[in-house]
């Protein structure tokens, strides 16, 4: 029994050390898209929504921090909501900011930019999004990932953003 499980043991060792490495792209610390996306925190700080906008192409998918009315039933908490389009996602700045003051965005960890060998670029960053409710006066401080897809022409395809509305929710009560 002892030989058996050596051997298993050496066989599944084998196998683990014979798992070739594959790139699938590259990682960039500092790219002009990361740039794109600093830019774009430093417009939503200002509440700049025309600024904004001009950084997303014409048929950009925006999901996530689009939940503008929170839903807080089971099916909507484990959900993404469906995608806005740019004049939805647009309109929805322009509700935060008109409910929200002192918008603070301010990174976690620096943006990484990712170039997949199939010719995408995407940005992922992590922020932690302060924000004072105009009406309760209360703080909400929400820890954030985002990532940016770009198209061919340098502006952003798809905005995707996960994140826990709790802090959100409390500041509006």
């Amino acid at each position: 029994m002892k030989k058996f499980l050596l051997i298993m043991l050496i066989a599944c060792s084998l196998q683990a050390f014979a798992q070739g490495k594959v790139k699938s792209g590259t990682v960039y610390s500092q790219h002009p898209y990361i740039e794109v996306v600093k830019q774009l925190a430093v417009l939503y700080e200002k509440g700049d929504a025309a600024g904004m906008e001009k950084l997303y192409a014409d048929t950009a998918q925006v999901y996530g921090m689009t939940r503008y009315a929170v839903d807080t039933t089971k099916v909507a908490q484990w959900s993404v909501p469906p995608a806005k389009r740019l004049p939805g996602a647009k309109a929805g700045w322009r509700q935060v900011f008109e409910n929200w003051e002192q918008i603070k965005m301010r990174p976690i960890v620096p943006p990484e930019g990712l170039e997949h060998t199939d010719g995408t670029f995407s940005v992922q960053s992590f922020w932690l999004f302060t924000l004072v409710n105009k009406k309760t006066k209360k703080v909400a401080k929400v820890e954030m990932v985002v990532f940016h897809v770009f198209n061919k022409a340098g502006k952003i395809a798809t905005q995707v953003e996960f994140y826990d509305p709790t802090s959100l929710l409390a500041a509006m009560k």
